[in-house]
């Protein structure tokens, strides 16, 4: 007797075309080659459509977004956090000063006390400079090197200049939308610093000027933001490797800091004077400035920054004959010699007034050395073969 069709049976032993029989063991059927490559088309049309998505403005900052969202967020937090911190400390130490009546703290008063403590606000205070000094660094290691070293790693560029986006637009889409990013930070924590810095002069009566508070205050911090970020994407670029573009960036970073600390007390031609030992130093009414050279050095057979008159110096024979127990100076032996025979001595210095005046020279360096790793990457993506990755 016929079965009727719609019953349950056994299975037909015919699947259908396109599928084959599952292996044993295997709980059912198995994909034939035609699903296999329908499915490898449905992945391969989801990146298509994905790269699709960023060839306009909202399609990029999505893109941008999907790639470099944490390493966004984590700079974020760390910015908010700095400056969080040092808006605090700012508050702390300005509101221990008032107490002070707008003065200096006296020693062991309870002010002194709290600011100078062990890891107290002025301790913490200096740190935060140091972190923000070396801040554009991590924006160069973690936001501009894989900008495009990370692309040539995982062999992405083929994919997403191949579509819609050229090249040239994809690259500088992108750039513009970190660059503002870094940008924001640089300015936030640039506003944030130099006033702290200001606060921590006026409680410590240290110099705006000196080389662990310079490179820190006015728009130091923003330029220098942009101006190793662009520097590590240029590494990037031409290394196309994230490991070693980030040893080169941090042996930049180091050289250029180095070369700054070294040169920037000379960038204007510093003013001269000569010094009476009963006159006081320039900086005695201008505590933020800086002294550039004025030390009195005396060593083994030599002498220098000495004169009887201007222009006319001291040698050490002259300095034995006046006081001849400077063959072993110590202790105040030197100022005393100086007094006693009314010596001369010799300052150059900077005064607090240019302290724009080289903020604006050292951003312009930063922007400068910016606008050429700019211009490096452009070549470099423009000549890019795409099809070594």
């Amino acid at each position: 007797m016929d079965r009727p069709t719609d019953l349950p049976g056994r299975a037909d032993c015919h699947p259908p075309q396109g599928v084959t029989a599952g292996a044993k063991g295997s709980g059912g059927s198995s994909m034939s080659a035609l699903t296999h490559r329908s499915l490898a088309a449905n992945r391969r049309n989801r990146r298509e459509s994905t790269t699709r998505r960023a060839g306009g403005v909202a399609g990029m900052v999505w893109l941008t977004w999907r790639q470099h969202r944490w390493t966004l967020l984590g700079s974020l937090v760390l910015t908010l956090v700095l400056v969080g911190w040092m808006t605090y400390l700012s508050i702390d130490m300005m509101s221990l000063y008032h107490q002070c009546h707008d003065t200096r703290c006296p020693p062991y008063s309870p002010q002194y006390a709290a600011l100078f403590a062990d890891y107290g606000p002025i301790l913490q205070a200096e740190i935060l400079a140091l972190v923000v000094q070396y801040t554009p660094l991590l924006i160069g290691v973690f936001i501009g090197v894989p900008v495009l070293a990370r692309e040539h790693e995982q062999r992405t560029l083929l994919l997403a200049w191949s579509q819609d986006v050229s090249p040239v637009r994809w690259l500088w889409t992108k750039l513009a939308l970190l660059g503002l990013f870094v940008a924001a930070l640089g300015a936030a924590l640039a506003a944030v610093t130099d006033h702290l810095a200001h606060v921590h002069a006026t409680i410590v009566g240290n110099s705006l000027f000196g080389d662990s508070v310079f490179p820190v205050t006015g728009m130091l911090p923003l330029a220098s933001s942009v101006c190793w970020f662009a520097v590590g994407v240029a590494l990037g670029a031409a290394i196309r490797r994230t490991l070693p573009a980030i040893f080169g960036i941090i042996a930049a970073f180091i050289g250029v800091m180095l070369g700054i600390q070294w040169r920037y007390p000379t960038l204007m031609k510093p003013l001269s004077l000569y010094l009476h030992p009963d006159q006081p130093s320039p900086l005695v009414s201008d505590h933020n400035g800086l002294v550039v050279d004025g030390l009195i050095q005396i060593g083994p057979d030599s002498a220098s920054n000495l004169f009887h008159s201007p222009g006319h110096e001291v040698t050490y024979a002259d300095l034995l004959r006046m006081c001849p127990d400077l063959s072993n100076p110590s202790g105040s032996m030197i100022p005393d010699c100086v007094a006693r025979n009314d010596l001369l001595t010799y300052v150059t210095y900077q005064p607090s007034s240019r302290i724009p005046v080289f903020h604006l020279i050292v951003a312009s360096g930063y922007l400068g050395l910016a606008a050429v790793a700019l211009a490096a990457v452009w070549l470099i993506v423009r000549r890019t073969n795409l099809s070594a990755g």
